[in-house]
């Protein structure tokens, strides 16, 4: 019960590693607000964190929307009083295009979704930390914070650009005691990555992709007391991929 009595939000809370998330974070006692596009998904995640004797909400929220990240935020404060753990999860991914290839309505949407989403739920939640004296922010990159090739240009340039973003919440926050940390997933069998090739496997020293539970239980611990010394960190989770590149 590492996160007991705590409350997180949970945003691209609604599958992949975000849902495992959700759950994990619920079974180590938090109460968490899940989020993200899909109402039915949502509701399901829900109901099977509640159908454990767990507490748990869904709004619905598109991230790229100020007004519908704060609605969340303010949701979560209004049901279950007050907000410890902020996870910025919602993704998506620009199939390998290059700089040539991607148009400009794609591009902006992709950093709409994995840049501008973190920052404005950050900025929604801060105030409220800043007000209680500390707070946790999970954020997640990729093994595209690291090197090109696992994705696009687009996509790339946005999980550089996450890690930055994590850094400079940590420089602002840390010392009124706001943790800020990011996970760098690898090949995680999720939604996100079905149809690409296996071959990309070969590559992977641990010969396999990830799960989202193995994933989830690192957001457990940089959530935790556990990693309280940890600010401003980049956690790389990819098999080895990146240490074979």
């Amino acid at each position: 019960m590492k996160l007991k009595d705590k409350v997180a939000v949970v945003f691209g809370g609604t599958s992949g590693i975000g849902e495992a998330t959700a759950k994990a974070y619920a079974e180590e006692g938090a109460k968490v607000v899940v989020s993200g596009r899909d109402a039915e998904d949502g509701d399901r995640i829900v109901k099977a964190i509640k159908d454990k004797g767990q507490e748990a909400i869904f709004v619905k929220a598109d991230v790229t929307d100020a007004s519908e990240v704060k609605q969340v935020v303010d949701t979560a404060i209004e049901t279950f009083d007050h907000i410890d753990i902020l996870y910025n999860g919602a993704g998506i991914h620009d199939k390998y295009k290059s700089a040539v290839e991607v148009e400009e309505e794609e591009y902006e949407k992709l950093m709409a979704v994995n840049v501008k989403g973190p920052y404005l739920a950050s900025r929604a939640v801060i105030p409220h930390f800043l007000e209680r004296g500390g707070g946790t922010i999970v954020n997640v990159g990729s093994q595209a914070t690291h090197v090109a090739g696992p994705g696009g240009s687009a996509y790339v340039t946005s999980k550089h650009a996450i890690e930055g973003f994590t850094k400079q919440l940590a420089y602002d926050f840390g010392e009124k005691g706001i943790k800020a940390n990011l996970i760098a997933p690898g090949f995680v069998d999720t939604p996100m990555t079905e149809g690409i090739e296996d071959e990309r496997l070969n590559d992977i020293p641990a010969k396999r992709a990830g799960k989202p539970e193995e994933v989830a239980a690192l957001a457990v611990f940089l959530a935790s007391e556990d990693s309280s010394y940890m600010h401003g960190s980049t956690v790389t989770m990819d098999g080895g991929w990146v240490t074979g590149r």
